[in-house]
């Protein structure tokens, strides 16, 4: 087992608008609890879990694409989870780019470096900007 299974994937919507998740990829390893035509209603949020599968060294990344309800805005969220050996150890290194936006809706990440199985994290918050 790899110190990466487990890592959470978070999206937190304080948009002021509705988005559901239109698209949902573990490029590497898999993706569990983040399916497509969830609902993240404002004020609300979405959980799932990546996970490393066979061959993949103990690395887990994909990405989540959320569109909005009225004006179909798209914001595509990565997430990448490195194990530090390819054998899965521990620490695992969360990494994502910092800002994904469409129109005036912006997502931001927080990542945390997990020293202990399943405690790594990426968290997306989407927020609305002035245009």
């Amino acid at each position: 087992m790899s110190c990466c299974d487990s890592s959470l994937v978070e999206i937190i919507n304080l948009s002021g608008a509705d988005f559901s998740i239109t698209a949902s990829d573990g490029e590497v390893g898999n993706l569990h609890g983040l399916d497509t035509g969830t609902s993240i209603p404002y004020k609300g949020y979405a959980i799932g879990y990546a996970y490393s599968s066979g061959g993949t060294k103990g690395d887990a990344s994909g990405y989540v694409t959320v569109t909005s309800t009225t004006g179909g805005y798209e914001l595509k969220l990565p997430y990448s989870f490195t194990a530090s050996n390819n054998f899965g150890a521990c620490p695992c290194t969360a990494a994502s780019q910092d800002d994904v936006q469409s129109g005036n809706y912006v997502a931001k990440a927080d990542v945390a470096t997990g020293s202990n199985s399943g405690e790594a994290r990426t968290v997306w918050v989407i927020v609305s900007q002035p245009t």
